[in-house]
């Protein structure tokens, strides 16, 4: 039997290429963004960017993963290229239907959102929304290149996205000096041209038009649950921009979105890439005999690898930020330790969710969605006009644990995997102490040089703790196709033979 690690390490990499080189791009381009972008602006942007978000989920959330689940299930190409078609028809024609009336009432959306002070929000949201819908339209052609397993084509598509996009943002922002409406005018023209590609490629595959209402009823009723899911995780999220804004006004919003966009982009950084080709090949893994061991074995190197890589971010925050940043952004840095952890126990999430998947019991997922949301808003509530951002931050900690929890007690009901909570929790609460340790010992009179040396050893020794034995195996072997060694040390030697 054909092992699924090979898939998962193939594609996993060459979706982290892409990943690596989009989460480094963003990072040099911080000195940019926040030397031509007041705080207030970066505020301005993050609330738009969660007012297009729930836009954009209540239209087209769940019927990605519809799409996808469905497309498998199909019996024969022509029912495949059916369900794809009758995905992009609906996608295409509801969003049209709700985003047109946005439109034109975008200058009563924009003083709800953004508030009376913002003169310019109804023509942010001009721009806004018109990208909004080409990118709700886009998520089904992207879908179907990761369907097909076409790595190297979706990550040259949407690399070509993100250098259009920074050069033209980079002009807007630096030549032009147009603000927050260069920003939201690069969006705009960059998604039109890669949109414009993954179309024609789309369109060329899955050939001759065929709308199924059968099949659209299907999609609907395995989609529809995802979409409540994602709209409450969002809330989840994002939420806190809102409360924040209310209570402790745009500037914090622009410090505090800013370190949230390091912790959920490292975030993404690490999981995007595995999670794009991991949403495929857990219907493959399924049908092995040995499914829930490999789930189990995945969540546990999943976890060591995320965890590592955000103890790397919380030990050198202060140091990199306040290197690319402007004086006015580097409280982020106090914020940023606990995104990252956040983030860790956001991410079990997924996870502890694939019974459901498999099941199609998608609507399971709602009630573990709205605990968190309204745990997360009611909290927020009463801690940020108390402790202002770092309220938000820990509240998202909170949120997360009791979210993974809740939907781990719910799931199990439906199947059972034996995680490896024992030596996961172990793993995680040591790199919470290191950093600890790590902030009580970093006080000297040279902090860039001393904090970084001292970071940099705390990192190695847990690298070597979590992955010294693969690491000893990799040199002794000389091979780089021990996939247990290079990513989720599952050893698939065997499968070389």
């Amino acid at each position: 039997m054909k092992s699924p690690f090979r898939d998962l390490f193939k594609h996993s990499a060459v979706y982290g290429i892409g990943q690596v080189l989009r989460g480094l791009s963003s990072f040099l381009m911080l000195p940019v963004y926040t030397n031509y972008l007041r705080p207030a602006d970066y505020g301005i942007i993050a609330i738009l960017d969660f007012t297009t978000a729930i836009l954009a989920i209540t239209i087209g959330s769940g019927m990605v993963n519809a799409v996808t689940r469905y497309s498998f299930a199909a019996k024969d190409e022509v029912e495949r290229n059916q369900v794809w078609w009758t995905g992009v028809t609906y996608i295409a024609g509801i969003s049209t239907m709700i985003l047109l009336p946005a439109i034109v009432f975008r200058d009563s959306l924009a003083s709800m959102t953004l508030g009376s002070s913002v003169s310019q929000g109804g023509f942010y949201l001009a721009l806004v929304l018109p990208t909004m819908w080409i990118n709700i339209v886009q998520a089904i052609p992207d879908a179907y290149l990761r369907v097909r397993k076409w790595s190297g084509v979706s990550v040259a598509v949407n690399m070509f996205r993100l250098i259009f996009n920074i050069s033209l943002n980079v002009a807007f922002l630096v030549i032009w000096e147009l603000g927050v409406t260069g920003v939201l005018l690069g969006n705009l023209i960059a998604v039109v041209v890669t949109a414009a590609i993954q179309f024609i490629i789309f369109s060329r595959q899955v050939q001759s038009f065929d709308f199924s209402s059968p099949h659209l009823t299907k999609l609907l009723q395995f989609g529809m649950p995802l979409i409540a899911t994602t709209l409450l995780a969002l809330v989840m999220h994002q939420t806190d921009r809102y409360i924040l804004r209310l209570f402790v006004g745009l500037d914090q919003v622009g410090i505090y979105a800013l370190a949230y966009t390091v912790g959920r982009g490292v975030f993404s950084l690490c999981l995007m890439p595995f999670s794009m080709i991991w949403s495929v090949v857990i219907y493959e893994i399924a049908k092995r005999p040995d499914a829930k061991q490999i789930y189990a074995q995945v969540f546990e190197y999943v976890i060591y690898g995320l965890g590592l890589i955000m103890l790397g971010v919380a030990l050198f925050s202060e140091n990199l930020l306040s290197l690319m940043v402007e004086p006015d952004y580097l409280p982020a840095a106090q914020i940023i330790p606990i995104i990252c952890l956040a983030y860790i126990f956001f991410g079990m999430h997924d996870h502890f969710r694939v019974p459901v998947l498999l099941e199609k019991k998608t609507v399971t997922l709602v009630p573990v969605f709205l605990a968190g949301a309204l745990f997360n808003v009611g909290a927020n509530f009463l801690v940020i006009p108390i402790f202002g951002m770092y309220g938000a931050a820990w509240t998202s900690v909170l949120t997360y644990v009791g979210f993974s929890l809740i939907g781990l007690w719910r799931y199990r009901r439906i199947d059972r995997y034996d995680y490896p909570f024992g030596r996961c929790a172990f793993a995680l609460g040591g790199m919470i102490l290191t950093y600890i340790g790590f902030h009580w010992l970093s006080h000297s009179q040279d902090p860039l040089s001393s904090d970084i040396g001292l970071g940099i050893f705390m990192w190695l020794l847990w690298l070597f703790i979590l992955f010294g034995t693969s690491i000893r195996k990799l040199m002794t072997n000389g091979t780089m196709m021990d996939f247990k060694t290079a990513l989720l040390f599952i050893k698939s030697q065997a499968n070389r033979s």
